[in-house]
C-alpha cells in the first residue's frame, strides 16, 4: 500500500513540474514529444524494411553526413552558451553565439543536401529501394526541424540586434524574463535537434 502511495506521489510531483513550466516551454515539451514519437515510428518502419532489401550491400553513408553531424554537434555546443551570455548582460556575446550557431546550422543544411546529391549520383533514388527512401524521408524531416530552428535563431538574432541599438530597450532587455525564456527555448530545441540527428545518423551508419 505504501509503495502505491509513493508511486502516486511521484506522479503528482511529475505533473506539478510540468504545470510550473512556462506556457511556451510546456508547448515545446509536447511538440518535441510528438516529434519524438513520429521519428521513433519511422525508425521502427525503417528497421523492418531494411532487412527485406537485397542489392544495396555496397551502399556507403555519404561522408557529407559525417561532416554534417560534426557541424551540428559544434552548433549545439555554441548555443549552450547563450543563456550564460544573457546572464552576463553581454549583447555582443549573445550575438556572437547566435551568429556562430546560425552559421554552423546553414553549413549543416548545405552538407545534408550534398549528402543527398552523392546518394542520387550513386544511383540511390528517393523512389527506389524502400530502405533508401526512408533515409531520404527521415533525414529530410529532420532537416525541416533544423530549418525551423534556423528561422527561430534568425528571429532571436534580429531581436537582439534591435534591442542593442535602442538605449531604452537595451536597459530593459536583461531584466525581461521573456527574453531569457526565448533563449532557453532555442537552446532546448537545438539540443533536441542535435541529439535526434545523432541517433538517426548512428542508426543509418550501423545499418549497412
Amino acid at each position: 500500500m505504501r509503495t502505491n502511495q509513493t508511486q502516486e506521489e511521484k506522479n503528482l510531483v511529475g505533473f506539478s513540474r510540468v504545470e510550473k513550466l512556462h506556457p511556451y516551454k510546456t508547448f515545446l515539451f509536447f511538440a518535441l514529444l510528438g516529434s519524438t514519437i513520429i521519428f521513433l515510428a519511422l525508425a521502427f518502419l525503417y528497421s523492418l524494411k531494411i532487412v527485406e532489401i537485397s542489392g544495396i550491400e555496397n551502399f556507403q553513408m555519404p561522408r557529407a553526413f559525417i561532416v554534417s553531424t560534426i557541424l551540428l554537434l559544434l552548433s549545439s555546443m555554441s548555443i549552450s552558451k547563450v543563456v550564460d551570455n544573457y546572464n552576463s548582460d553581454s549583447f555582443s556575446a549573445i550575438k556572437n553565439t547566435l551568429g556562430v550557431t546560425l552559421f554552423l546550422a546553414v553549413l549543416f543544411t548545405i552538407s545534408q543536401v550534398i549528402g543527398w546529391k552523392v546518394m542520387f549520383d550513386a544511383g540511390y533514388f528517393i523512389n527506389g529501394q524502400t530502405g533508401i527512401s526512408f533515409i531520404y524521408l527521415i533525414s529530410g524531416l529532420h532537416l525541416m526541424h533544423v530549418i525551423c530552428g534556423i528561422g527561430f535563431i534568425i528571429y532571436l538574432l534580429t531581436g537582439v540586434q534591435k534591442n542593442s541599438n535602442d538605449i531604452v530597450k537595451s536597459l530593459l532587455f536583461f531584466t525581461d524574463n521573456y527574453q531569457k525564456t526565448k533563449l532557453e527555448l532555442a537552446t532546448i530545441y537545438w539540443h533536441f535537434v542535435d541529439i535526434l540527428w545523432l541517433g538517426l545518423f548512428l542508426m543509418f551508419l550501423f545499418t549497412f
